[in-house]
């Protein structure tokens, strides 16, 4: 079974940190809209992009999202149920590599799912074969039952 890993748990306190201190800033340009100062709203909105960016990633991103999932879930492997589009895939794999994700078992069934693969193999990712993973808490609507999903292991 999945449990808490320590740089996936940093990347979630960072992002609440990062999105608290937001949230009063955007107060601020929020005053600015009521006063009408579209030049403080415009200076606003360059300074956010220039000094507060968002710290990581939307393949970063993807990767914590599959993470939580798996937490969710009860998975009994590392699944990759969704991969990241291609301009997203390293820093997904380098997310996952950071937080010390080793294997992962790809269930993804998208179009998409062979750009996946053989991006993940230029990554220097390896398929060790098929894997059928086990989410205890399945979320399908009625079933009691584990969930059992197909999938194809790598190396990562």
């Amino acid at each position: 079974m999945i449990t808490k890993n320590d740089y996936f748990e940093q990347m979630i306190e960072t992002a609440s940190a990062h999105n608290k201190a937001a949230a009063v800033r955007r107060k601020q340009r929020e005053a600015m809209i009521n006063t009408d100062d579209w030049d403080g709203v415009r200076a606003f909105d360059e300074r956010e992009k220039k000094e507060f960016p968002y710290p990581f990633t939307s393949g970063a991103n993807k990767a914590l999202a599959e993470y939580d999932r798996n937490l969710q879930n009860g998975t009994d492997a590392f699944e990759i149920s969704e991969l990241p589009w291609d301009y997203e895939l390293a820093d997904f794999i380098d997310t996952l590599r950071k937080a010390g994700i080793a294997t992962a078992v790809v269930t993804d069934h998208s179009t998409g799912l062979m750009d996946g693969i053989y991006g993940m193999n230029s990554l220097g990712c390896r398929m060790n074969g098929l894997k059928t993973i086990t989410r205890s808490d399945d979320h399908r609507f009625g079933s009691k039952e584990p969930e059992r999903r197909k999938g194809i292991e790598f190396k990562l």
